[in-house]
């Protein structure tokens, strides 16, 4: 087996650790918290698909990983804008 073949499934399996402690961060009162949460487990989540695309030759995966990441940003942006209320 290659080294990188190995690296990649270690890779996946650190992120899937990372999703879990996200998940736990975003169960925490705060919005700011639910946000960097929920912002955290999509980004992981688009690089575990572009990995998995990589391992399996699909090349679909990247563009979903793509558009997870865009939505994910503009989303984030478009709620803090509405939550922040007027500017003082």
């Amino acid at each position: 087996m290659d080294i990188l073949f190995i690296s990649k499934y270690m890779v996946v399996i650190a992120l899937i650790i990372v999703m879990l402690a996200a998940l736990r961060a975003s169960a925490y009162k705060s919005t700011s918290m639910g946000l960097l949460g929920s912002s955290l487990i999509v980004n992981a989540f688009a690089v575990v698909l572009l990995i998995g695309g990589d391992l399996y030759n699909l090349g679909f995966f990247r563009d979903i990983s793509l558009a997870l990441i865009f939505f994910g940003f503009v989303g984030t942006i478009a709620f803090a804008v509405v939550l922040g209320g007027e500017d003082k």
